[in-house]
């Protein structure tokens, strides 16, 4: 039988973070307070509120209610409010206190509450800004930022879950951009409690809970996210979501495991050390994602090989792939690139006789059954 060629480091600090979610009586830490219109100082010494804050916030607890409720207190609808930029009243667009007052009076005059309440919270909803840049904002202003910029920040803010819905209580957890910007808000009162929770990268109470199973459309958004360039790990989106569908899902806890749930979280690691992590995401999880067993002289990169090569391949060779799923591992082992750390990328896995190149004519096979017959015959990776 011809020879079978088709075969944190850098810590994660957020989502290791012990802090302990206390509970959604807690979402803000504090007691609601009331404003003086007029600008005197809110019970614990705040600064002094404006009329324009005091007019919105009013508006906005008023008519964003029950389901639609976008701040937790009135406390902390002012702490988000003091950090935008006012706007024109007369023209109340963009990123501003004037753009969410007007969406905050309409929810009142027109009852469309599921309309304009999402757009006069914090995060702006698309209408006032977007939940990304108002994040990112807030985030600056409340917190510090995990990477060197805002537009970094935003950028990053992209592959993170962004849901059709903004409630106070129900985005309180799950690994979404809602939940973040539910915690950052409530960092602008107190940011010891808030900031860590309101990061890019999951920590609960934004975070999946151990045992969820990722979707492949959630991991392929962060890591077609945090991966591009000379780092992508998949050439599209199609064959990431082609890969991972292969691949067995795991969980959220997932550190080291061949799982989806493994490279979700390197994917999430990658967006704060990009060149670290983005390998451990690929296809072939670069050995962190699919350790070595001791003395099995199989590699985790040889595992997810061997593994996507029956999956892609297996209907489309017919008889002709009998009998290399057995030798398949073994053969692996002994090509370039088997070991752990072979920093697989798109870019740097085209050619060669490598493990690194059949990683990426197998993820190819997908969707192109001829790469089968290549990585068979021994083509695809000369």
């Amino acid at each position: 039988m011809r020879r079978m060629t088709g075969l944190l480091s850098l810590a994660l600090l957020a989502p290791l973070s012990s802090l302990a979610w206390l509970g959604c009586q807690a979402i803000a830490g504090i007691e609601d307070r009331t404003f003086d219109p007029g600008g005197a100082e809110t019970g614990g010494g705040q600064a002094p509120v404006s009329e324009q804050c005091a007019s919105y916030c009013a508006d906005v607890m008023a008519n964003c209610t029950g389901e639609h409720q976008v701040y937790a207190t009135l406390e902390t609808c002012q702490g988000v409010c003091a950090l935008l930029p006012e706007g024109d009243p007369l023209e109340p667009v963009d990123n501003t206190v004037a753009c969410r007052a007007r969406q905050a009076e309409l929810a009142g005059a027109t009852g469309e509450v599921e309309v304009h309440c999402p757009a006069a919270g914090p995060g702006g909803g698309g209408e006032c800004g977007s939940n990304c840049e108002s994040y990112c904002a807030l985030r600056a202003a409340a917190c510090t930022l995990e990477v060197p910029t805002e537009e970094d920040c935003v950028a990053m803010c992209a592959g993170l879950k962004d849901v059709d819905m903004f409630d106070v209580i129900e985005n309180h957890d799950g690994d979404t951009l809602q939940c973040r910007l539910v915690h950052v808000s409530s960092a602008t009162v107190d940011p010891e409690e808030h900031c860590p929770h309101a990061s890019l990268t999951p920590v609960q109470p934004c975070a999946d809970p151990d045992g969820t199973e990722p979707s492949c459309e959630d991991f392929c958004q962060v890591v077609m996210t945090s991966c591009t360039g000379d780092l992508a790990v998949y050439e599209s989106r199609a064959q990431c979501l082609a890969v991972c569908a292969a691949l067995p899902p795991g969980g959220a806890e997932d550190r080291t495991e061949n799982t989806v749930g493994c490279r979700k979280y390197h994917a999430y690691s990658a967006m704060l050390a990009p060149t670290t992590h983005c390998p451990h995401t690929g296809p072939g999880g670069d050995g962190h994602c699919g350790v070595e067993e001791p003395g099995s002289g199989v590699t985790g990169n040889c595992v997810s090989y061997c593994t996507l090569f029956e999956a892609a391949c297996k209907e489309a060779l017919g008889e002709a792939y009998e009998g290399w799923g057995a030798e398949c591992q073994s053969e692996c082992s002994t090509m370039a690139g088997a070991a752990h750390d072979s920093h697989y990328s798109v870019a740097s896995a085209e050619g060669g006789d490598t493990v690194s190149c059949r990683l990426l004519h197998v993820s190819r096979a997908f969707e192109n059954p001829e790469e089968c017959t290549a990585l068979a015959d021994g083509t695809a990776c000369p």
